[in-house]
């Protein structure tokens, strides 16, 4: 080959391979992760799965777990366990407007959100992933504590928290 001469990338063969690479994860990847494999696709459906909580999108710069009381975080910790043993249909399923019982599911649209504050975080979090995520509100307790963000196959992300229910005041 001459010295000028520009050494060629086979195209069709990165192309060919990249369209070969998939995520692949075995059964217990699937069930600790929550995704849907191929295999099970047919026998589940994401109503089915039950949710997990994920911290990747938190915004601690609006409120963070360090300015909950004690018994707070107790109320948190048992949300957490309530939250896990519901699927994702019983989770919607207690969003009925009258009345509301439980986890309390709401979904809403960022501008009706009474606190600029939170409507901020939540639309970065919407600009940073996609514009058509759903974001909800889950009730931590019959009070006023209450968790913000969307969902995605079995995983919950929450995105703030709501210390004082002031994304929409009672």
């Amino acid at each position: 080959m001459p010295k000028n001469a520009k050494k060629r990338l086979p195209k069709n063969a990165i192309k060919n391979e990249a369209s070969d690479l998939s995520v692949r994860a075995n059964l217990k990847e699937v069930k600790i992760i929550g995704l849907i494999a191929k295999e099970i696709q047919e026998n589940s459906t994401p109503l089915k799965l039950n949710p997990y909580v994920a911290l990747k999108y938190y915004k601690s710069d609006w409120q963070c777990f360090s300015e909950w009381e004690s018994q707070e975080l107790k109320e948190f910790s048992s949300f957490l366990k309530i939250l896990q043993k519901h699927n994702w249909e019983q989770v919607y399923n207690t969003g009925s407007k009258i009345p509301k019982h439980g986890l309390a599911y709401t979904k809403y649209e960022i501008n009706d959100v009474n606190s600029e504050a939170i409507r901020n975080k939540l639309a970065l979090v919407k600009k940073e992933i996609s514009e058509d995520i759903n974001f909800f509100e889950l009730r931590v307790n019959q009070n006023k504590l209450r968790v913000h963000g969307f969902q995605s196959q079995s995983v919950f992300f929450l995105v703030v928290l709501d210390r004082n229910h002031e994304a929409f005041p009672m």
